[in-house]
């Protein structure tokens, strides 16, 4: 069995994917200091996250969040256990600096009984191109997608954004997954092109969704196949 998200406790799979994207990206999962920012509070993704990268020696974790959405405290007495660093801010900016990896995420309108606290908080992290300009030279920005506003059109194009190859890895990730449960662990994995002339015909395709997306296809049973959905290209 498995656990490809569980309400707003963990999500595993997701941090098979952003573990994949931080390796290939520094090389390392180890001796980082990373950021998560936004909804700490019913953000899945990032609690699995944190739980997983404490395992790895020398990581130490910034959370940035307003008070009303801190990370809980049972993921906070996971890292003490686990011997690693962390301290809460609620300033971004003033963080950004100091990140190896800074995990974006949205504030989820599913999770709230109150909508005036949603309408509230659903803006207080908006990352921009002139706030980039704060992060160092290694900075991976990482987002478990899909997203509001939370991060403008205009860091698409900064080399350090990563979460549109974070989709990609999350594909082979869970392929991976599948692959070993169907006891064929030697299936090999098809690898995509670049194509800027075709097409997602799915309207729900992720790059379909966000602009600046790179249109990536790979051939499977004879046909061009849109690399995120595997919807046939046209």
């Amino acid at each position: 069995m498995i656990n490809a998200g569980d309400g707003g406790h963990n999500h595993p799979t997701q941090t098979l994917a952003d573990l994949l994207t931080i390796r290939r990206e520094h090389g390392r999962l180890s001796g980082l200091t990373i950021g998560l920012c936004g909804d700490l509070k019913y953000g899945r993704t990032v609690h699995s996250l944190a739980r997983a990268l404490a395992r790895y020696p020398g990581n130490r974790f910034v959370f940035i969040s307003p008070a009303e959405l801190r990370m809980p405290e049972y993921v906070k007495d996971n890292l003490r256990m686990a011997g690693a660093e962390f301290e809460e801010t609620a300033d971004l900016e003033i963080a950004l600096p100091t990140l190896d990896v800074l995990y974006m995420t949205r504030v989820q309108r599913e999770r709230f009984n109150d909508a005036a606290q949603y309408e509230r908080l659903k803006d207080c992290y908006i990352l921009t191109a002139e706030k980039m300009r704060r992060g160092g030279e290694n900075l991976r920005v990482l987002h478990p997608l899909p997203r509001l506003g939370e991060i403008t059109p205009d860091v698409d194009m900064d080399a350090r954004a990563c979460y549109f190859e974070q989709v990609l890895c999350g594909k082979q990730m869970r392929m991976s997954l599948i692959i070993n449960l169907l006891n064929e662990p030697d299936r090999p994995l098809l690898l995509p092109s670049e194509n800027k002339t075709l097409h997602c015909r799915n309207p729900r395709c992720i790059s379909a969704q966000e602009r600046g997306l790179p249109q990536r296809f790979a051939e499977k049973d004879g046909a061009l196949r849109c690399w995120y959905c595997e919807t046939a290209a046209e």
